[in-house]
């Protein structure tokens, strides 16, 4: 029996590599590992808070309401309102089992076969995944390398079709660690509500920033429908609990059948996990203890990454204002490397370091780069950049 063409048809770059580097270290060789954003492979843990939570609450081995308890997306409710001074309900929050989840069911939901999503150029791949998987049509908007990786505005409005149901907003931006401005996020908003499509706002590093202002789009979306994603895989250090939520903000009832859709596919998967959802939102805070500390660590290693990048030559990148990744540009032309893939691909054969090729995230704008994860301690993070360089070279 063949694999559907729906699945056969999904790549995603960032673990794909992986395997190809499980197979390297099965023959006994040990990898430098910069490709997944995880930050407990390094120097980091779960906020004591939300160990302890987890800790007394192991007993609690019911099912859950599918779409997360109804304290739980209280308290989801409570914290978002808090924090963007909005009035959602707990009816509006669903927790899921990841963004990723979240994606999964809304792109479902949402989407029928041949209908058009517009993601960011680059983008976070799982999107481009989710939506082969839907059938849909997927199209990448550009964003301006130049101009800190911001939108094209007039690109996106020029992809904007009457059959567009999704356009997908990534801020902060992986893989690019881009911050967009409120001046931004309204041309956006003031675009994409011309054309009748949701806006899908995923915000999973929002407080991750490491310079500069940051405005979640919750806080201006006004009548434009709008999905919102979070989770506490990235600032709450938790990625393995699989903890996250959306919350849709939909003032003129646009799109509460097909977030109704999303809950049905929730009551298929039965339940989320019961105690890790009590455990993650007990770290529900507007200024976690832990964040000040965490932002200094990852600004202090991300100057160092990018003061190194500068010392190599054929690469050059825009300075990251948030989460932990840089995007690297590559100068190919006379080197034996065809396209960045293969780039990525060799590096990892004769240097045993792994990043993730820029094309995984979008054919058209992220190739001739790579990803970089640097989360990495200062050792880590300079052998790594030491055999880079060695590599160029």
């Amino acid at each position: 029996m063949r694999i559907s063409n729906r699945v056969n048809n999904i790549e995603y770059a960032i673990r794909d590599v992986q395997t190809i580097a499980n197979k390297i270290k099965e023959q006994g060789h040990s990898i430098l590992q910069f490709n997944i954003g995880d930050p407990l492979k390094f120097d980091y843990e779960v906020p004591s808070i939300m160990q302890d939570t987890l800790r007394s609450q192991t007993q609690l081995g019911y099912y859950s309401d599918s779409t997360g308890d109804l304290d739980v997306r209280q308290k989801i409710a409570d914290y978002e309102n808090a924090k963007q001074n909005l009035s959602i309900s707990n009816n509006d929050v669903i927790y899921f089992q990841g963004v990723s989840e979240g994606m999964l069911f809304s792109l479902l939901s949402f989407l029928n076969p041949g209908d058009r999503i517009l993601v960011p150029g680059p983008t976070y791949p799982a999107y481009q995944s989710i939506g082969t998987a839907a059938d849909a049509e997927i199209v990448a908007y550009r964003c301006i390398e130049e101009e800190d990786w911001n939108p094209d505005i007039d690109d996106l409005r020029s992809k904007l079709t009457t059959n567009t149901k999704i356009v997908v907003v990534i801020n902060p931006n992986n893989p690019t660690g881009a911050v967009y401005s409120e001046s931004t996020l309204k041309k956006i908003r003031d675009v994409v509500g011309e054309s009748g499509a949701t806006i899908l706002s995923d915000e999973i590093y929002d407080k991750l920033v490491l310079e500069g202002n940051y405005t979640s789009y919750s806080s201006i979306t006004n009548d434009v429908p709008a999905i919102v994603f979070n989770g506490f895989s990235k600032v709450y250090l938790a990625p393995g609990y699989r903890a996250a939520y959306g919350y849709v903000i939909d003032t003129q009832d646009q799109i509460q059948d097909a977030w109704e859709g999303v809950r049905k596919l929730c009551r298929v998967r039965l339940s989320p996990s019961t105690p890790i959802s009590k455990a993650a939102v007990a770290g529900l805070s507007l200024n976690p203890p832990h964040l000040a500390g965490l932002i200094e660590k990852v600004k202090s290693r991300r100057d160092l990454v990018v003061k190194r990048l500068g010392e190599i030559d054929r690469i050059s990148t825009v300075i990251p204002k948030a989460a932990f990744y840089i995007f690297p540009k590559l100068d190919l032309q006379g080197t034996k490397w065809k396209n960045d893939k293969e780039f990525v691909l060799d590096l990892l054969q004769e240097k045993h370091t792994l990043m993730v090729f820029g094309s995984g995230f979008g054919q058209e704008f992220g190739k001739d780069h790579f990803r970089m994860v640097y989360l990495a301690n200062e050792e880590v993070l300079n052998e790594g950049l030491t055999r880079l360089a060695d590599f160029l070279q």
